[in-house]
């Protein structure tokens, strides 16, 4: 009888291990890394270009990228190295580049970060003007433009230096906040 003592003891040990080990590890499942939003976009596009023309056939506008990224999940386009060119023929040219921008579908805002370069391209005999900036809002809804950080404005024989900028994209009117500094090269 002493042999069914010992085995009635071993089918209590396998029991209570499996209790002891299930109540040890209090540990949660973790996510895989695929579901997170901010690493995987729904779709992305390489070196893209987009031209519009308008009614006569003339060009209008060009963006290019080098690399887009939608995130459907938060709603953003990510845009490497954008560059938006428009052209008119009663107006000068503007392109508008900067290393990385993100466009918010929801508020309908894009932010251009990096090396922000505006440049009106002018006629042959003159210079053209060339403002940068490190980070630029531009809110669609409302037509406007504007940033807080140091910018810097070059025309020809003058540089313009200030900090912050609002302009008004519907009547070409900007307005330079602070540290306004002009200087003749």
């Amino acid at each position: 009888m002493t042999f069914l003592k010992g085995r009635s003891m071993l089918w209590l040990l396998v029991p209570a291990t499996f209790a002891i080990a299930y109540w040890w590890d209090r540990s949660t499942e973790l996510k895989p890394e695929f579901v997170e939003v901010s690493t995987n976009p729904d779709y992305y596009l390489a070196n893209t270009e987009t031209v519009e023309f308008d009614d006569s056939g003339q060009l209008q506008r060009s963006f290019t990228t080098e690399k887009t990224l939608h995130y459907k999940d938060i709603m953003q386009t990510h845009l490497l190295k954008p560059v938006m060119r428009f052209n008119d023929d009663q107006n000068p040219s503007w392109t508008v580049s900067s290393e990385k921008a993100i466009s918010n579908e929801l508020s309908e805002q894009l932010t251009l970060e990096g090396n922000v370069t505006i440049e009106l391209e002018r006629q042959p005999t003159q210079s053209n003007a060339v403002l940068t900036m490190p980070i630029l809002k531009i809110d669609f809804a409302s037509e406007t433009a504007f940033t807080d950080e140091p910018i810097e404005l070059i025309d020809g024989r003058f540089r313009m230096t200030a900090k912050g900028m609002q302009a008004d994209l519907r009547t070409n009117n900007i307005e330079f906040l602070s540290e306004v500094f002009t200087e003749e090269l």
